[in-house]
């Protein structure tokens, strides 16, 4: 594969996975005091999920998407299950040294269920997906 197709495919899979996991830095980097106020009221642990969520997705479209190292590819949902863990916890120690922050193990637990929902919905969709193509092949 030529450098430009590498850089292509590398800005293309990982990239959007980078971007969304500084996006996350960034938001915990903001004082509780500058956090935005929105109209709507969401949970704070759905949002959380959701963030987690779409990591997972982009984790698991990353890992799936490079060549370099096949076992990678081979594990990418437990990975992706493994970083979503990760993350959330390092993203709550961080939160320790922000103004008017503060870590929590329920976050962490949010952070994981959607990484959870994610991994389940791809390992399900994969078994109906295996389920229809025997029965149409029958």
């Amino acid at each position: 594969m030529s450098e430009q197709r590498r850089l292509r495919s590398f800005l293309l899979f990982q990239g959007p996975f980078i971007l969304w996991c500084l996006l996350i830095f960034v938001s915990s980097s903001i004082p509780s005091a500058k956090l935005p106020r929105f109209v709507f009221k969401l949970s704070d642990k759905f949002l959380h999920s959701i963030l987690f969520l779409v990591l997972a997705a982009l984790a698991y479209r990353a890992l799936t998407h490079q060549g370099s190292f096949p076992s990678l590819s081979r594990h990418a949902l437990v990975i992706t299950l493994a970083f979503t863990l990760f993350y959330g916890v390092s993203d709550e120690v961080h939160q320790l040294f922000v103004t008017g922050r503060n870590a929590s193990v329920y976050d962490v637990a949010a952070d994981v269920v959607g990484g959870l929902v994610f991994v389940l919905f791809i390992k399900f969709s994969g078994m109906l997906k295996r389920r229809q193509s025997r029965t149409s092949s029958i």
